[in-house]
């Protein structure tokens, strides 16, 4: 009977080293995605902005917004799903936002965020004037955002703002509270139809908005709405299913031209950048959407757009940046997955790839700035992480970064089972291979001469808890390192 249990009990190991020898064979498969520079010239004003975010699904890409220098973010809508009027569970879909580790850190770390709502926290899909539930989702949004009791905008109906960072004018407007009902389709595959004497923004909300176009002094302006404005094509919610609104907020815009406009908007889980001209006059917008969510196949038609069609999970830019020309804008879609610069306008003139622009806002392009932000496991440590269970203490080293990056060299290539995979200016990147399994870990270094840090990032590439390993190893590699 023991012979039998021993012999049980050998298989079980067999079978359970056999798992861990093909978990370590995919680790040998790296999926490694470099987070391009982040670091932009100080005299650069930059704003965050996105929309479209399940509270229920993970937060880390907070992290690498947060690696872009920020003055603010914008929420656009979407910003928790809840599509319900119950204010209990409404609360607690906030509280889950709140509570995530990274976007606390996030708030944390960004000065300024205001937002407006659409439709999944105005509590009811494509809803407008007569959703009876908007004064509780309007109480449970600005608390959210923290907004002062003493508020315009809490003694008023609707959520629209108006706020300046810098100098900046940001008007955020409400696209839900006030807007008419949606008309049936008339076109076939379209979900709606235009409602030809409809209204988005009710008569008080347009007062207010010609006043705050007409009467300010800002050196740009922000007009942000949930739904796009521009676009006439697709048969989902758009200002164009009002007509008599779109045709009026473009006709304002001409009228009053204020200065470095552009419209932002989110909602459709996807990204584009568009122009639209009335009288000979550009109006630029950005879509942003969604942060969790996107449609990765979008392939639609929109006339007004002048960039690529982003289908994958995204944030936007806007940087502002005094010039000898005047104050210049290049607004940025980027990827949440690692900040690839997935399309670009460059304002005043509407340029979509303005290299001279470019250059004076990312002036250290062709440095990489900053690593990948660590996963939602706890299998990752880096000294630039927001997240604080895995937050290290950069490196720090006196002399030149080349004689830095030397002394690196030597300490990591002593060490057993290592292995240097690429080598740039100011980047090291080598492998750890495990022992007794062989799993292949990265750690990657970044030496920042201006600061004398090296920061570093060591992660896993596979499975969930390391049991500490990267932890341990990052100490041993500062320890031997300032020992040397």
């Amino acid at each position: 009977m023991l012979k039998k249990v021993s012999i049980v009990v050998f298989l079980t190991l067999v079978v359970f080293l056999a798992y861990l020898v093909g978990k370590a064979s995919k680790s040998h498969n790296p999926d490694l995605v470099e987070v391009g520079p982040m670091i932009v010239a100080d005299s650069v004003l930059t704003i965050a902005f996105g929309s479209c975010n399940r509270q229920d699904q993970s937060q880390a890409f907070w992290e690498t917004i947060a690696a872009n220098d920020l003055a603010a973010w914008l929420w656009l809508g979407d910003n928790i799903y809840a599509d319900t009027d119950d204010r209990d569970r409404m609360a607690a879909d906030y509280a889950e936002l709140e509570s995530a580790p990274e976007y606390r850190a996030f708030t944390e770390q960004v000065p300024t965020i205001y937002g407006t709502w659409d439709d999944h926290d105005y509590g009811s899909n494509d809803a407008g004037r007569d959703w009876p539930f908007k004064e509780v989702a309007k109480e449970l949004m600005l608390d959210f955002l923290e907004v002062p009791a003493s508020a315009e905008v809490r003694q008023r109906e609707g959520v629209y703002q108006s706020y300046l960072i810098d100098n900046v004018r940001v008007i955020l407007m409400d696209t839900r509270y006030f807007r008419d009902d949606v008309a049936p389709p008339v076109e076939r595959g379209h979900r709606y139809g235009p409602n030809e004497d409809g209204d988005i923004l009710g008569e008080a909300q347009w007062a207010w908005l010609d006043d705050e176009l007409r009467n300010s002094e800002a050196d740009a302006h922000i007009i942000a709405s949930s739904i796009q404005v521009l676009p006439t094509d697709h048969g989902f919610e758009k200002w164009a299913l009002f007509p008599k609104s779109r045709e009026r907020l473009l006709a304002l815009l001409a009228e009053v031209r204020p200065a470095l406009p552009i419209l932002l908007s989110g909602d459709r889980h996807l990204a584009e950048i568009m122009v639209d001209t009335v009288d000979g006059y550009p109006i630029y917008e950005v879509t942003s959407s969604g942060l969790t969510h996107s449609y990765e196949s979008a392939d639609e038609v929109n006339g007004k757009r002048i960039s690529d069609l982003v289908g994958v999970k995204n944030f936007g830019l806007l940087h502002y940046k005094n010039t000898p020309q005047g104050l210049e804008l290049l607004a940025e879609v980027r990827s949440v997955a690692d900040n690839e610069r997935l399309a670009s306008l460059s304002l005043p003139g509407g340029t979509t790839n303005n290299a001279r622009l470019d250059g004076l806002v990312h002036p250290n392009d062709s440095m990489q700035r900053q690593l990948k932000p660590c996963p939602d496991s706890p299998n990752c440590v880096s000294t630039q992480s927001i997240q604080e269970k895995k937050k290290r203490e950069p490196i720090p080293f006196t002399g030149s970064a080349a004689e830095a990056k030397e002394k690196l060299k030597r300490v990591v290539g002593a060490m057993s089972r290592t292995e240097l995979q690429k080598e740039e200016d100011n980047y090291l990147h080598y492998t750890f291979k495990t022992w007794p399994i062989p799993y292949i870990d990265d750690v990657e270094f970044l030496i920042d001469e201006e600061q004398q840090v090296i920061h570093y990032r060591s992660a896993s590439r596979v499975g969930h808890s390391d049991l500490g390993v990267n932890s341990r190893r990052m100490k041993k590699v500062v320890d031997a390192y300032q020992a040397e």
